[in-house]
């Protein structure tokens, strides 16, 4: 056999593999990035494609999931992920990403930090992610990094649109009666401040397509830097399909090649780790458990700003939430508002009690008035599993569900929002819904750190009697509190590449 083609490989481009691949050719190791994806195409679509669809599809586009998700370059993304990947769903709706950049790509940017509490069951301590997140942060940019040790309690650096903006004031004037309820500006995954390669957000406010400037991170833009090394390889348009321990690992990919190392990193993301590990793992019988965070959209008015004019901003989240409802570490959802005026009309138009040109001219009244709130469960109130397809070899099956009174606890939630609503201000309009489990995209659980037994790994990641076989995106995360968790798992990643550059392989001579 010839010498291995790296001293690690790792299979995937997004969030999770970049932050892997820093810390490790920073230490002089070889690495080499599989990736299913490429680029060809980004460079020459026009914007009004981009937005709108070659046929105008966008438009006609109306299925109740989440306007981004709606949108032809994210469809584009999620079927091509469902059409190769092998992986359906009953009840749960499989999203996933073969394209350069992985979810990033349809990622809201933003960004939360969890605290010792949230990983009490983790077998790392708080410390050591603290310093990922500093790593992270720097890197990518958000919209405050100066102070996210602190509480996100502090100011925008980014303005607020003037609705959120009036929302926040009237948080701060009307206090709530306890402590259970925070209302603060959104941190985001977005530079307020140009870097080389990237521009400062413009406030242009057409953010739900990407930022035509950089200003939105995209691990993509990682690519550029870290093509730069020596150590580094990226090699396009290399699906992975199936893993051979040898004692080494071998990969091998859909149109035939193969690549040898003594390390394989996995962050080919939730989904599609559970598909490369299928065989590996005795998930026959039990299924193999997923955790993902229940999404329920709420529109809401805001009266005392109709007629009101705008404010230049960014169309990404504008506040963050949280709601504490009972007394465990994880008993409390979080949540995104977002200001309205520059998600598709139809979405909201389609959902009034009226004709479509009334309902265009009601619009137009009071968009600017408009928020919706986006609130996320913590992953206990999931119940969702991995079988193997019985009828297909290959494929696999997600079974979606929630828990055991969920129904209960939700409509529980909701009675105590409406109490804070009309303390803000606003009124929850008709069309909120809860989307079917797999839309929201926050996966974890699967493979976690810690666990004994082959669904477990260790708190490097390694997946159990496995060796060299290394896992660093969501599948790891044990438990899955309400907070967005992308910027966690670009942390672990980063984490556990900084320990396998210390422990792992020799430099590259």
């Amino acid at each position: 056999m010839n010498g291995p083609d790296a001293d690690f490989i790792i299979i995937g481009s997004g969030p999770a593999g970049v932050s892997a691949a820093f810390p490790l050719i920073a230490a002089g190791r070889r690495v080499l990035m599989l990736d299913a994806g490429n680029d060809v195409g980004s460079r020459d679509e026009s914007r009004s494609v981009r937005v709108l669809g070659g046929d105008l599809e966008s438009l006609r586009a109306d299925d109740g999931s989440s306007p981004k998700l709606q949108t032809p370059v994210s469809r584009g993304i999620l079927e091509r992920f469902q059409g190769e990947s092998g992986i359906g769903g009953v009840g749960f709706m499989p999203i996933g990403s073969l394209a350069r950049g992985g979810l990033s790509n349809i990622w809201g940017a933003q960004i939360s930090y969890l605290d010792a509490d949230d990983i009490a069951n983790w077998p790392i301590d708080i410390a050591s992610l603290q310093k990922s997140y500093e790593r992270i942060s720097e890197r990518i940019g958000i919209s405050r990094n100066a102070d996210f040790k602190r509480s996100a309690e502090g100011e925008s650096v980014l303005p607020l649109g003037a609705t959120a903006a009036y929302v926040l004031h009237r948080h701060r004037v009307a206090k709530p009666a306890n402590g259970s309820f925070r209302l603060f500006p959104a941190v985001n995954a977005i530079l307020s401040e140009s870097r080389p390669g990237r521009a400062a957000c413009d406030l242009g406010s057409d953010c739900l397509y990407g930022c035509p400037n950089g200003a939105i991170y995209n691990s993509r833009q990682d690519l550029l830097s870290l093509r730069k090394s020596p150590h580094f390889r990226l090699l396009d348009n290399m699906r992975a399909v199936s893993l051979t321990h040898n004692p080494g690992w071998t990969v091998r990919t859909a149109d035939g090649s193969s690549f040898f190392a003594p390390r394989i990193i996995l962050a080919a993301g939730v989904l599609g780790t559970a598909a490369l590990l299928a065989d590996h793992l005795p998930i026959e019988e039990q299924g193999l458990r997923l955790l993902n965070s229940p999404t329920l959209a709420i529109p809401l008015l805001s009266p005392q700003r109709l007629l009101r004019s705008s404010t230049p901003t960014h169309s990404l989240a504008q506040l963050g939430l949280s709601l504490r409802y009972g007394d465990g570490i994880s008993d409390y959802v979080t949540g995104a508002i977002y200001e309205v005026g520059s998600l598709p009309a139809q979405n909201f138009i389609n959902r009034m009690p009226l004709g479509r040109n009334a309902g265009r001219a009601a619009f137009e009244r009071i968009a600017g008035s408009l928020l919706v709130a986006t609130i996320y469960y913590p992953g206990d109130q999931s119940r969702s599993y991995i079988h193997r397809d019985a009828a297909a070899e290959k494929s696999l099956t997600i079974h979606g569900g929630f828990a055991e009174g969920f129904d209960i606890l939700a409509e529980a939630l909701k009675r105590a929002l409406r109490r804070e609503w009309k303390r803000l201000g606003l009124i929850p309009l008709p069309g909120s819904s809860l989307a079917e489990p797999g839309v929201d995209a926050h996966f974890a659980g699967t493979l976690p750190m810690g666990a004994s037994g082959p669904f477990g790994t260790s708190a490097d990641g390694e997946l159990n009697f496995h060796r060299g076989l290394h896992i660093v995106d969501g599948s790891i995360i044990p438990d899955l509190s309400s907070k967005y968790i992308t910027m966690t798992i670009m942390a672990n990643a980063d984490r556990i590449a900084h320990r396998l550059a210390e422990t792992e392989a020799k430099p590259a001579s």
